[in-house]
């Protein structure tokens, strides 16, 4: 097995932050961590003197020659071999990308990338797949065969994408800047073990075409991965940590935390419990504020209704302007005596061109062009509607939309030279001059408020939206009327009287009216249609309590780690009573080690024990020369001793037995109390 980092930086660029780089940092990071394979990519250039400077210092270890390009606002490294042939020619290539690439937003267009390169055969090419920039599917789709595998930014998704037979093979790299004064206890231990003998383009692409040969650990078949450059490893699944007080337990959680850079949940001893009021209020800030999401769910529809309303003329406008359309039609009858050679003219009461809306093919371009970027419904969608046929489709719209656009502005331009000829003419004229109307708006209008009064009675209409389990605990989230003006304050109006609008309420229009002379922001005036409940309710339907606030909130807290790349608990026994340990909290760790790290600080033998971790950690304390040293020891559930990264062994029965009974003895008792009991 060969470990490999194949992205490390030694240049800067301008597509990257300035720092200096220290070839003897580069040696000490090989060396450190055990590296037999290392690839250059620099940001879109290839510095081949420094190449040769690093490969002669490193004569152990297989330095290789790399490029990180801008492709298609993705990245991609580019990794040749390392003879001095290859290396001419990829060192010119490397030269044009340079001179393309004058600033951080520029990139290569896919062409270019392949009209440069030519046969991408003799390349490795890693696009950043589960990691940002990625590089988008439809790019990686048009380099077909030659990608085969794509790099990831956390142990997680190397999980997710080793499991997953329809995802790219999965590589794990540092991404390192080599530069100047970084201390051994910040380089990375982001690699990728490779099941091959010899080094070359070749080989390494023949081994990322068997996911069982790519691994996170020189071990094979065993999930692990190295968390510390000491050599310390972890399970990709549930590792416990024991230990006694003051061993150094939540020292080593944080390391693990500070090594994820802030994409780790870590949950502290003592974090959830709601002694005093601040935790209090701290529930119901977060209570409020997920019903705010809730209510933002279930209106988001409703509110584009509501902005097209507050558009729309009132009942008040459009009965004034036909009003006074009826008026002019009846005075300019009455009135014929007065009507001159100027009132007489074809334009004085022309009425204008109506501009036809383009919003119609506008949402047809955007659906043609959705269908078309659609990657993972591409064979469903070319299988009625071939690809050629779409891009037909979309530049006749494309066509179309423009051809409109000259149109309108013909109108508009046309429609001033009317209303300017009009003007004119009713300067020199006595007859009065009937005003414009749209009949058709008109109707329009009044249909849509017909309508929208319906749509609201149908939105504030009891109903519950969704009814979510969580452990014990259910999450009601339902609709129902506003009772009165004080219940419409619970939105956040606090400095808003409501009281008049709230007398309306029944009346959808004139409601929306009161809350628009009330000054309510636009942008908000739908929330005020529908109050939105949202419950957490214990097992017996009733609202939580305070104890079992902490229960929910920790069980919330090991849902919400899905977004993270690791989950860290430290010693939840603290916090909550056996059971909800055993028959909740064990079954949520454990669905959650299904699919990232996850690491347990315990003395707790419910925890401890009951869960069946698959990786366990010992945390031990010496006194040498009156100095306290800190050490891990860490193995298999199953294995006799555990091991440091030293090679120091440990009895594994002894330690587990003192952590979780608190020795032979003391379980023995506790054993013989419970047997007496039951008989």
């Amino acid at each position: 097995m060969k470990r490999c980092d194949l992205h490390i930086h030694t240049v800067p660029s301008v597509s990257d932050r300035s720092f200096i780089f220290d070839k003897d940092i580069l040696q000490d990071y090989v060396n450190n961590t055990g590296l037999d394979v290392i690839a250059i990519t620099n940001h879109n250039l290839f510095d081949c003197a420094q190449f040769y400077e690093i490969k002669n210092a490193l004569p152990n270890t297989v330095v290789l020659p790399g490029i990180e390009v801008d492709l298609e606002k993705g990245h991609i490294l580019v990794i040749a071999n390392n003879d001095d042939g290859t290396l001419f020619e990829f060192n010119s290539k490397c030269e044009e990308i340079k001179n393309l690439i004058k600033t951080k937003d520029d990139y290569i267009t896919y062409d270019t990338f392949t009209r440069i390169f030519g046969d991408l055969s003799k390349y490795l090419l890693i696009p950043h797949y589960e990691k940002a920039p990625k590089l988008h599917k439809d790019v990686i789709e048009k380099l077909g065969e030659s990608i085969i595998a794509g790099e990831v930014s956390s142990v997680k998704k190397f999980i997710y994408m080793e499991k997953e037979d329809s995802e790219l093979t999965p590589v794990y790299f540092s991404d390192f800047r080599i530069e100047k004064d970084i201390t051994p206890d910040k380089y990375p231990v982001s690699h990728t073990f490779f099941d091959i003998d010899q080094v070359n383009v070749n080989t390494l692409k023949l081994c990322l075409m068997d996911k069982t040969k790519v691994s996170l650990t020189s071990e094979k078949g065993i999930k692990l991965f190295q968390i510390f450059p000491n050599g310390q490893m972890l399970s990709t699944g549930l590792n416990i940590m024991f230990g006694k007080r003051s061993t150094g337990k939540t020292h080593t959680l944080d390391a693990i935390a500070n090594r994820f850079e802030g994409k780790a949940k870590y949950i502290k001893q003592f974090e959830l419990l709601n002694t005093d009021k601040n935790d209090s209020d701290q529930f119901e800030n977060d209570l409020k504020f997920r019903q705010e999401n809730a209510a933002e769910d279930y209106l988001r529809e409703f509110g584009i209704i509501v902005t097209d309303m507050l558009k729309t003329c009132s009942v008040a406008e459009d009965e004034m302007k036909l009003q006074k359309y009826l008026e002019a039609v009846m005075s300019s009858a009455h009135q014929s005596d007065v009507n001159d050679v100027f009132s007489k003219s074809k334009l004085f009461n022309e009425s204008d061109y109506k501009e036809q809306s383009d919003d119609e093919i506008k949402k047809l371009i955007t659906a043609t062009l959705a269908l078309l970027e659609s990657q993972l419904y591409k064979p469903i969608i070319n299988k009625h509607l071939p690809e050629t046929s779409l891009k037909i489709l979309l530049k006749e719209l494309i066509e179309q939309c423009r051809e409109e656009n000259v149109q309108k502005q013909y109108f508009k331009e046309v429609n001033n030279m009317v209303k300017t000829v009009k003007e004119s003419l009713q300067l020199k004229s006595a007859a009065p001059r009937i005003p414009d109307i749209d009949l058709y708006q008109y109707f329009i209008n009044k249909r849509k408020r017909d309508v929208f009064a319906q749509v609201v009675m149908a939105v504030k209409k009891r109903r519950t939206i969704s009814m979510e389990k969580a452990g014990h605990f259910t999450i009601s989230v339902s609709a129902r009327p506003f009772t009165n003006a004080t219940d419409l304050k619970s939105i956040g109006l606090r400095q808003v009287s409501l009281t008049n609008a709230f007398a309306k309420y029944s009346d959808p229009i004139q409601y929306l009216n009161e809350l628009k002379a009330a000054g309510i922001e636009s942008d908000r005036i739908y929330k005020l249609f529908a109050a939105i409940d949202y419950r957490i309710l214990n097992s017996s339907g009733l609202p939580v309590s305070g104890g079992e606030r902490s229960e929910f909130n920790f069980l919330q807290k090991i849902k919400d780690a899905i977004l993270c790349d690791i989950l860290i608990i430290d010693e939840p026994e603290s916090s909550f009573d056996n059971i909800f340990l055993k028959n909740e909290v064990n079954k949520f760790i454990k669905e959650m080690a299904e699919c990232m790290p996850v690491i347990i600080s315990t003395h707790n033998n419910t925890i401890g024990g009951s869960i069946k971790p698959d990786y366990i950690l010992y945390a031990e304390k010496k006194m040498e020369n009156n100095e306290p040293h800190f050490n891990i020891y860490s193995g298999y559930p199953t294995a006799k001793v555990l091991k440091d990264v030293e090679g120091n062994l440990i009895e594994n029965y002894e330690i587990t037995l003192n952590s979780l009974e608190a020795g032979e003895q003391a379980y023995s008792e506790r054993k013989n109390i419970y047997e007496t009991l039951k008989n």
